[in-house]
């Protein structure tokens, strides 16, 4: 073989090297790429995920708090119109307790 053919099979094998060596850098920044977006991404799915949580509490919180206002304004009620019986009932028993002790 000529020089010349052994000079181009060496600056071909140095070729395809350097393009190994580049695709090898390029795949490490691509891949390092996607990391970084793939730990922003989840960075914002957790924000995301901590707002909605925070929301879904608030929600519950006022249903909760709806509910109990709900429930001490019906057992109030129910007490005024117990409170409101026994009254009634009051003189009744008054008069009946009187009546037995003067009799």
């Amino acid at each position: 073989m000529s020089m010349e053919i052994l000079k181009q099979i060496r600056d071909q094998e140095e070729s395809a090297e350097k393009i190994r060596r580049d695709a090898l850098a390029e795949s490490k920044r691509i891949l390092n790429e996607a990391n970084d977006k793939a730990a922003a991404l989840v960075e914002s799915v957790k924000a995301e995920s901590d707002v909605l949580y925070k929301k879904a509490i608030a929600e519950a919180d006022e249903e909760a708090l709806g509910y109990y206002d709900k429930t001490i304004l019906q057992a109030k009620s129910e007490c005024e119109l117990l409170s409101a019986g026994a009254e009634k009932k009051l003189d009744k028993a008054i008069s009946i307790i009187v009546g037995k002790v003067v009799n």
